[in-house]
């Protein structure tokens, strides 16, 4: 017996062997980690018509073309025929709203990983699929490497990063106090956050070009898309367009510490935790840097 983060009680099997998954970066990549049998996931469909998971096949090398896991629709639109006819024994998703057309067809649960740090979250999975294990193995493993870096950072001293969401339309910039993988790294190297990612009410907070310095640090972290259409150059220019001449009004910027991280760096899993370690590794304690309140 199970209670989800709906607050209901729902009886699932001791070891799930046919699972859908509702949400492809938050459910399918962990789940996928920790080796649990699915049948059946969510994912995004392209320009063309084509579905794709996203950040799965940058951190494990699966996508639909390769996975023996059928496309079941879109996390908000699922195809509750295809997932009946998968005769899944298992069903979790991060929507209240889809529980009474899921559970018709097998047990299901709500799990919603944003509510969760990535560890907590991964073990909370593991537990409604009995794969502790595994688990265990994981964090095991990101342990280890957690303490032989975060060393380095000690010797680095008192830094501060800004976690921060472009596109290359320019038209929005976002900065994050909680961004999955990623901000758990910076947590988990004592790296600190801006005082406006510290203070902002949510996990997240759009900018207007006004208040651009706002999100200055030692670091700015920006994303980048795994397409040519999205990659760091288009970014770039996205923030042309968003506030020109956005780079002078930045410390980050003007001292070359306002760096690009792939997309898969905020995916929900113990793999990226490891991927933002070595990151983090090289392009903070790996150098030498300006911190922010030195003279340019």
């Amino acid at each position: 017996m199970v209670t989800d983060d709906a607050g209901r009680v729902v009886e699932v099997p001791l070891t799930a062997e046919r699972v859908i998954s509702q949400n492809d970066n938050r459910l399918t990549l962990p789940l996928l980690e920790l080796g649990v049998p699915l049948v059946g996931s969510s994912g995004r469909v392209d320009a063309e018509g084509k579905p794709y998971l996203r950040v799965v096949p940058d951190l494990l090398g699966i996508d639909f073309d390769t996975a023996d896991f059928e496309f079941i629709g879109t996390y908000n639109d699922l195809d509750y025929e295809t997932i009946a006819a998968l005769d899944p024994d298992l069903i979790i998703t991060m929507l209240e709203e889809q529980v009474e057309k899921l559970s018709v067809i097998a047990p299901t649960l709500v799990i919603d990983p944003n509510l969760y740090p990535v560890r907590d979250g991964m073990r909370v999975l593991a537990e409604a699929t009995g794969h502790l294990d595994a688990y265990e193995a994981l964090s095991g493993a990101y342990n280890r490497k957690l303490e032989t870096v975060r060393p380095f950072f000690e010797e680095a001293g008192d830094v501060s990063v800004s976690v921060t969401f472009s596109f290359p339309a320019g038209d929005s910039v976002y900065v994050y106090n909680d961004l999955g993988a990623l901000t758990v790294a910076l947590g988990d190297l004592g790296l600190n956050l801006p005082e406006i990612a510290a203070d902002m009410d949510g996990r997240s907070m759009a900018i207007s070009p006004e208040r651009w310095q706002d999100i200055d640090a030692d670091f700015v972290i920006n994303f980048y898309g795994t397409t040519p259409q999205d990659g760091p150059v288009q970014v770039r220019a996205g923030l042309d367009k968003f506030l020109p001449g956005w780079c002078d009004f930045l410390h980050a910027c003007r001292n070359d510490q306002y760096v690009f991280f792939p997309y898969a760096s905020f995916g929900y899993s113990f793999g990226a935790l490891g991927l933002n370690l070595d990151l983090l590794t090289t392009h903070i304690a790996g150098r030498a840097f300006t911190p922010i309140g030195q003279a340019q």
